[in-house]
């Protein structure tokens, strides 16, 4: 009998198994229209980002299955983002749209138009529906196939990626908030980079912007201070210089770090002999540093050409 009933579970957990070999399922629009580019993740319970992809021409998708997978959320410009429980086949999941975006932009802007290329996604953001939510930052975070947590930018499987600005790579992440998406003529998403990028790098984004971002001298100036048993406090400055195709940029950074790490111990050992280990560990650090950083960037005015800085 004990065999019979060992028997019995392998199956069950073999049938299972085979149940959750993928998580599969449909995006379409309100119409019932497959959505094409539709961003989908899959999450744990607490919504912490696992896996993702996007959605195929019928509106398709299917990822290998995930330990502790939970919750697939799917998203798409213009349409309100839907969370829905994890399994094997999630069905059909349709969008509505998002009132609050479309209501004044029905007849001026569009959806996104993407492009496959033999290196990854092209969009093109100008007069769509990506040129108003803001800055360089929110388009980013509606792009398919790219997960953004804070600051972080992350493509799906390809982990974080080189972002370039017109052709010259991006020295802070308050760079993209400083660019306004009505500025973005189109961004290209870059999941297999060629030899003119370093064998390292697994994912670029590309952001062409419609006009030159504004000549003359600018600045950009952050502080942070944390207070615990110690303060802790960050202060530095970024800068540029831009004039036709030429841009001098810098950067001068100090950092001011105070810790104190405290551990007690108490082992109590019971053997042949009896030990009581007593020990306690006080740790202080205080540690300064400071960065600084220059470079020179050219980009001819007759056209944007990709340049490595």
């Amino acid at each position: 009998m004990k065999r019979y009933y060992t028997l019995l579970l392998f199956f069950a957990l073999a049938a299972a198994a085979a149940v959750a070999a993928t998580i599969q399922g449909r995006v379409v629009d309100e119409t019932g229209a497959p959505i094409e580019f539709a961003t989908v993740a899959i999450l744990k319970a607490d919504s912490t980002f696992i896996t993702g992809t996007t959605t195929g021409a019928a509106g398709t998708f299917s990822i290998d299955a995930v330990s502790q997978a939970s919750l697939v959320k799917v998203s798409y410009i213009g349409y309100q983002t839907v969370v829905a429980p994890c399994r094997g086949d999630v069905g059909t999941i349709a969008l509505l749209p998002e009132s609050t975006m479309l209501g004044e932009v029905t007849v001026t802007a569009t959806r996104p138009v993407y492009k496959l290329t033999s290196e990854g996604i092209k969009t093109d953001v100008e007069n769509t529906l990506l040129s108003r939510v803001g800055t360089a930052s929110e388009v980013l975070q509606n792009l398919p196939g790219v997960q953004k947590d804070g600051n972080k930018v992350e493509v799906f499987g390809k982990g974080t990626p080189l972002i370039y600005i017109n052709g010259r790579m991006m020295r802070n992440d308050t760079e993209l908030a400083q660019i306004k998406s009505e500025d973005i003529k189109s961004v290209e998403l870059i999941t297999n980079p060629g030899a003119k990028y370093d064998a390292s790098v697994e994912s670029v984004i590309l952001i062409k912007t419609r006009r030159p971002q504004g000549e003359g001298f600018g600045f950009n100036t952050t502080a942070s201070y944390y207070q615990d048993r110690y303060a802790t406090w960050a202060l530095g400055a970024d800068w540029n210089y831009r004039r036709r195709g030429l841009d001098v940029f810098g950067a001068v950074w100090y950092n001011d770090n105070r810790m104190r790490y405290r551990e007690d111990v108490l082992l109590d050992v019971a053997g042949a002999e009896h030990w009581l280990i007593d020990g306690r560990l006080r740790t202080k650090r205080h540690a300064n540093s400071i960065y600084t950083m220059l470079g020179l960037n050219y980009i001819p005015v007759g056209g944007i050409k990709r340049a490595h800085t």
